[in-house]
Order: C-alpha cells, then structure tokens, then sequence
C-alpha cells in the first residue's frame, strides 16, 4: 500500500504498525525459503528503520568526537590559552543513521568480502593484480574523475628520494615572506604499531586557511606560478614529494586570520593506502576546519555537518595515531601560525628494507640502495673540499646544504635536532675565473627576463690529488636544479677538477625540478659550457699536476731565416772614400781572409764585406787610370804608401773584430755541446724508462690476461647462478602464487561462512521476535 510505505534509497520506510506486522508475516512465508543474505538485508533495514524512530539520538562511537566536546565545539586546543566549554554530550545533534549494506551485490553497489593490501615498495604500489575484480564506478554521473591511482602516477616523476625532500623544503622557504624563521625535518614512531618510522616536516610560516588549504591538496593548482621570488609554479610538489616518500600524508595547519578574521587550523589526509584498500574510484581527500570563537574552537562544517563528521571518521580511523584527541594533540605543537606535515607508511627497497636510513647518522636522513657508494664516502673523508659532491646522492644533510644559492636572513634549516649549515661550492674553488653568459634572443626567452648570468669557473681545491671530480651546479631562482651537471665526457682525464657555479633564470627547469626542459635553448647552453670548460682546462691543468694541452691557433707561425751571403746592395761601400788605386796583393789579401773566414764556417761581416768590394772597385779603378797616372810617378807612389798605410790600419781592426766575435762563437758553441751532452744523458734516462715501461707494460698485459680470463669464469659461474636463482625464483613464485589463491579462497570460505552464521543469528533473533509479537 503506496499510503503506508515510503521508498527511500533502498530502504523501505513503514509509517503504520498494523502493516509493520502484516509486512513481518508476509516476508517470512514467502522469502523463508530463499537465500538469508536477502532476508538478512531486509530484516535489517525494517529493525534500523524501526530503531531511528523509537531511539533518542546519540551518536555514541559512529561518530568520533573529541571527548566532551559538542560537534559544534570539536577540540583541537592551542596550547595554554584556549580552552573548550564542557556540553552534555547526550544534546549532540547528530547525523542520520545509515543503512547497512549486504555483503553480496544489493542494486547497484559491490562490498567486496575482503580488504586490498597496498605494496610497501614504491615502485610496486601502483601494480593492480589482475584476477582483482575492479570497483564499478561507472553510473548516472558522467563526469571524468581523478583515479586514486593517478597519484601514485604522479609520484613516480621523483625518480630520486631527496628529490621530494626538496620540495617540501621549497614550500617553506617560500613563507620566509610570511614570516617563516625555520623548518624542522625529523623522524618519530607510528603510534598504531608503535615500530615504523614517520616523517615529521614542519614550519613556522603563514600557514593555510581552509580555501588555501584545499587548494594546495589538490592537483595542479598554484598561486606561486606568476609571483616573484619562489621556487613553487606547477602546483604539484607536494602531492608528488609526499607520495614519493610514503604512501600517506596527514597535514595540520593553523592561520592567522586575514582581515582581522578569526584564527582557523585545518587537518586533512591525502592516503592512498585508504583509497587502494576501500577500492575507491576517485581520489578524495578528507578535511575537517575549525575556527577559534571565543577561545574556542568551533569546527566549520560548510553546510553539511554529517560530512565533517565522517571526514573526521575516516581520518582518525587511517591516521597514525591510537586516538582522535591524540591527533587534535598534534594543533599543540604549532605556534600561532605554521604546518606540520606527518608522513608514514613510508616505502620500502627492493630488499624489504626501509628506503630511508635512519640509523647510519643520527642527525642526517640518507638513502639505501644504488645512491649510496661505501667508496665515495671513504674518498669524502680524506677529501673535504669534495665532501658535498661526493655524498650529495645519499646525504640529505649534503645536499640540503648546497640545494639553495642564498638562504633568507634567519631562516634555518634544522635536520633531526641539527641545523644544516649553507654550504656556498665557492669556498671548494680555486684559480676561479669570472664569466658572463649572455643568451641569444630566441622566442623561448621573453622580453622581461634576465638575459645575462653570471658564471664562475675554477679547480676543487682537491684536484691535485687527480680525483675524477668535475661538473656544473646550475640554479634557477635560487633553487639547484642540476648538481654537478657533467657536460663535457672526456675519455682520459681530461676535465677533471673544473668545476663552476651558474643561475640561469631564463631556463624552465622541469616538473620536478631536478633537471631543466630539453629546449634548443638548454642544447645552447650545454655547448657553451663545454667550450668554457675544455678552454679553462687546456688553459690552466698544467697548473695542478697534469701534462700541458697543446691549443690550437688559427695562424702558422712563421721561420726567418738568415742568408747565406751578404746582399752587396745592403753592405755597399762608401761612395765618398777617394777614388784611388791599391795594390792587387792588399786587396787579394783581403779577399783572402773573407774567403778563409767563410770557408771556416765563423760567417762574413758586414765590414769585411765592405772592404772586398771596395778593394776591388779599387783594381778596376787602377786598370782604367793607369795609363794617365804614370806621370808624375812620385806622386803616385806618396798615394799608394798612404792608402796601403789605410789599409793596413783596417786590417788590423778587422782582424781584432774578427778575433771577439770568434771567441763569441766559440764560447756559444762550447754551450751547445754542453747542452748537447745533458739531452743525451736525459735521452738515455728516457730510454731507460721506455724499456722499463714496456717491461711493465708485458707484465701488466699478462696480468691483464689472466684477470681477463679470471673474470670470464666469474661471469660464467655468475651467469649459472643466476639461472638458478632465476628458476628457484620462478618456482617460489609458482608457489607463492598457489598459496595465495588458496589463501584467498579460505579468506572467502571464511566470509561466506561468517554471513551464513550471521545470517542464521538474525533469523533466529527474528524468529524470537515474531514468536514473542504472536504471543
């Protein structure tokens, strides 16, 4: 009869006794015989419905609370100064009661008989198995939803743990405008099972008011992108960063109020472990407010108290912690403004060990796994100056050290108890030399950018020591986005040691901030760095140690050469000597002693020249003037004794010129042997050498064989041991796969015979019931 029933969502609502008890009689004779899991679902919405009619309302432990707290007063005090006001808890209005739903398909819903475990390795956890039915989410609304396993997706960007920690880092740096003066990164223990390890990240900053607090837990929103001075745009770092690191994340934040508003504080839960193991179809995020009224908190349901209270539900149910006043107890530990940010469940290697290491260094965070190299940690402590580039891959406290270019005043980074101290790589350089890198205009750089950076470029001050140590920390707004970029791969040594500092604004560094986008803009910059690098190191590596770089010129340099023979036209005689004849046997003398001179290998000077020449314009002169000087001979004979005397005189000064320059000669060339001697004791030095190298080199080159073939055993005998371990582990699978099946199918033996029992107690109840209203 439509007057005595209401339908309402698959519960029939029954508003008149008498037809209470003709439905009872009805159902028993015809639906007796069926199935209990109908029957049971029936019996069980007629008893809720009869319940929510005759019950007061009393929210009892379906809906947690703080204790002695009205819903309209839920408890999250501030330390010493608010206090909550003591309510009856029995005046709580409260939500409806909800129907309980069979544990087989009742309409369009699907309870699956038992819960889903997530993987505790990261890289496992998105893997669905594929005998698992999937959730039907498909219905009346048609709209596109974010699918819990997006967020996993997303994580998977960090390919590197300390990665994510930096994110969380740029977050609280960037409300050093806020007034942030420190975040504090430490470790604590689950409360649930008092053993696994938790993250704690926590600030001081402006916090989040309930509408930024949702925007930055959901995806890809950003009021950083366009602002000045921060690392945040995309709006995803710390959905990524807190997913990469665990596979849950609680946040509690408290803001002042803006505009002279009140004081709010929020909490809210991004868990994939609940979205994975509830099979839920879209990725939700819980989220309770309160604001402060009166030194109270009063929790800010939006309009749909029932909501808060099963967002509060559901987060105080997958937390960390034992109880719902035990998580409100975590609001103490803020100021009057910051956020705190728990991570747990936090993944595992592939060996089933904790991916982070806490147990190495007390006041340090570090990686297991291939990040850490046991060598490069020995190297570290013999070279300091080479610590950072050495343990940044494994070392949180490493690498937070070097992550930001300048820290703001009175900002401090605290890792587990401890400050890490800002480490500049410039204190590590040596030789330093200053570049400025201007850009070429291209449509990727806008017209508002910084079109210049400056570079500086040097030798570790180990580098002495030829340790393969070289690369380029290139920052973007303060921020390191590539470590030690390597831009040069030599096969030798060549490149060791250079290493350089640069800020390039103009480049977009990626999503997750560990490298920049591949543009032709990035190309361009990685070609002018190596230039820069390969002309520092041909340069300036004879200056640590290594054998000097011949550098290539555009230009030949030339070889002048001295002639062989004096150019009359260069040593010509002086024309205005008088023109007078000389004795053959003078001048043929003189010729005489340059020939001798030249034939003996001492060269001829430019004077001796001179006077040959001169001696012999004297014979041509004599030739043509002999005939008209023989009269008067007494004249002739006074000119000849004269220009013999003249002659004479310049032999003599010749001879004493030709004797200095001699012993010039000489003395050059006793150096010449001298030297000649040492190249050839160093020569036999260098061959001595040469024989010993190549009696070294046979050695090596045997012991290089037999390592050789030593190491092809090894590879053989590795090989067969893995094959082993391939099939033995192909086997455990086999088993592990059987085991599993069959421990699945006890699992839904076991719920299906829990329902059955079930079912027969409610008839049995029923029964009773009916018998005691017959009676």
């Amino acid at each position: 009869d439509h007057h005595h029933t209401i339908k309402r969502s698959n519960q029939i609502v029954l508003t008149n006794p008498c037809v209470k008890l003709l439905f009872i009689d009805f159902v028993w004779s015809r639906l007796g015989s069926l199935s209990p899991f109908p029957l049971q679902t029936c019996f069980e919405t007629l008893f809720v419905t009869m319940d929510s009619q005759t019950r007061p309302k009393n929210p009892g432990t379906t809906h947690p609370k703080p204790h002695g707290v009205p819903a309209s007063t839920v408890r999250g005090q501030k330390r010493g100064s608010r206090s909550y006001a003591d309510v009856d808890p029995n005046n709580l209005p409260v939500k409806k009661p909800r129907t309980m739903v069979s544990p087989h398909q009742t309409g369009n819903k699907i309870a699956e008989p038992r819960t889903r475990r997530l993987s505790r390795q990261f890289w496992k956890a998105g893997d669905d198995k594929e005998d698992e039915r999937p959730p039907r989410n498909c219905g009346n609304d048609a709209a596109i939803k974010v699918h819990p396993q997006f967020l996993h997706a997303n994580a998977t960007s960090h390919k590197w743990a300390l990665g994510a920690f930096a994110e969380l880092l740029d977050n609280s740096l960037d409300e050093a405008c806020n007034g942030a003066t420190y975040v504090h990164v430490d470790s604590t223990t689950n409360q649930k099972d008092g053993k696994s390890s938790m993250l704690i990240v926590q600030d001081n900053g402006g916090g989040m008011d309930p509408n930024r607090f949702r925007e930055c837990l959901s995806l890809g929103y950003s009021r950083k992108r366009n602002v000045a001075n921060t690392v945040g745009q995309y709006g995803n770092g710390f959905k990524t960063s807190t997913m990469r690191l665990g596979a849950d994340a609680i946040v509690f934040t408290r803001s002042r109020g803006a505009n002279s508003g009140n004081t709010t504080q929020s909490v809210g839960m991004l868990s994939y472990t609940y979205l994975y193991e509830t099979r839920k179809s879209e990725a939700v995020v819980p989220t309770v407010d309160f604001e402060l009224v009166d030194n109270n908190w009063v929790a800010l349901t939006h309009g749909d108290r029932d909501k808060w209270f099963d967002n509060l539900e559901t987060i105080v149910k997958w937390s960390p912690y034992v109880s719902q006043q035990a998580m409100f107890d975590q609001f103490d530990l803020l100021e009057e403004q910051g956020t705190q940010i728990v991570i747990y469940n936090l993944w595992d290697d592939d060996e089933g060990k904790l991916e982070l290491d806490f147990d190495t260094d007390g006041h340090d965070i570090q990686l297991r796994g291939v990040n850490r190299d046991e060598k490069k940690i020995e190297m570290a402590k013999a070279y300091p100056n080479s610590r950072h580039f050495l343990t940044y891959r494994h070392s949180l406290r490493s690498y937070a050290s070097i992550l930001y270019l300048r820290l703001p005043p009175n900002f401090r980074i605290i890792l587990r108890g401890k400050e890490v101290e800002h480490h500049s790589l410039l204190e590590n350089m040596m030789m330093t030399e200053d570049i400025t890198y201007r850009p070429v205009a291209s449509p990727e750089l806008s017209s508002d950018e910084d079109m210049v950076a400056a570079l500086k470029i040097g030798f570790v001050k180990d580098a002495h020591h030829h340790i393969d140590i070289q690369g380029f920390n290139v920052y973007h707004k303060n921020r390191l986005i590539k470590p030690f970029w390597r831009v040069w791969n030599a096969a030798g040594s060549d490149g060791r040691g250079v290493i350089g500092l640069l800020e390039a604004n103009f480049i977009q560094p990626a999503h997750n901030k560990q490298g920049f986008e591949r543009t032709a803009l990035l190309a361009r910059v990685e070609n002018r760095l190596n230039k820069y690098q390969k002309t520092y190191w041909s340069k300036r590596c004879h200056e640590i140690g290594y054998a000097p770089r011949r550098i290539q010129k555009n230009h030949e340099s030339g070889v002048t050469e001295a002639p062989t023979s004096a150019d009359p036209a260069q040593c010509r005689p002086n024309r205005n000597s008088q023109k007078e004849t000389t004795q053959p046997s003078v001048a043929n003398r003189t010729h005489e002693i340059g020939l001798k001179n030249r034939t003996n290998g001492l060269g001829v000077s430019c004077k001796e020249t001179r006077l040959v020449h001169q001696a012999a314009e004297f014979q041509k002169q004599k030739a043509q003037l002999e005939p008209q000087v023989r009269h008067p001979k007494a004249r002739v004979q006074e000119l000849e004794k004269r220009q013999k005397a003249q002659l004479e005189e310049k032999t003599r000064n010749l001879k004493n010129v030709k004797d200095v320059e001699s012993s010039k000669l000489v003395e050059e060339l006793h150096e010449h042997k001298a030297k000649i001697q040492d190249l050839e004791e160093s020569q036999k030095v260098v061959d001595e050498l040469v024989v010993e190298l190549q009696r070294d080199r046979g050695l090596l080159e045997s012991q290089l064989k037999v390592s050789q073939a030593k190491n092809q055993e090894f590879e053989k005998s590795q090989k067969a041991v893995m094959d082993v371990f391939q099939e033995e582990r192909g086997r455990r699978d086999v088993t592990e796969d059987a085991l599993r099946k069959k421990l699945r199918g006890a699992y839904d033996v076991m719920d299906t015979l829990k329902m059955k029992v079930n079912a027969l107690e409610a008839d049995q109840a029923f029964c009773k019931k009916v018998h005691m209203h017959m009676l």
